[in-house]
């Protein structure tokens, strides 16, 4: 027995949801990569200091989510990796962030 669609799956509905969580994905990239570029002018030094007060481990915890966070956007753009070496599991200082995905 073939494991078919389930009743009233069309090309459409395929389509649709293929260009709307590709373009999630490319926006979610883009919006991560652009925090990265205004994030990029502090240190965790300045996130630590008044007025925004970070515990140290948060501070870099965030610097590095978004290092890695640029560093897939740049590969997913084509530009290689910079300064990484694949394998990498650009998701781990995600995970740090903000927790394991439930």
């Amino acid at each position: 027995m073939a494991i078919g669609f389930p009743a009233g799956i069309t090309q459409a509905y395929v389509v649709n949801n293929a260009q709307a969580k590709l373009s999630a994905l490319r926006h979610a990239l883009a919006d991560c990569e652009n925090f990265y570029q205004w994030l990029a002018a502090y240190s965790a030094t300045d996130l630590e200091a008044a007025p925004i007060s970070m515990d140290a481990t948060s501070a870099q915890a965030i610097l590095n989510a978004f290092a890695d966070a640029h560093e897939l956007n740049v590969l997913y753009g084509g530009g290689g990796l910079g300064t990484y070496t694949l394998p990498y599991n650009f998701a781990a200082s995600q995970r740090v962030v903000i927790g394991p995905l439930s």
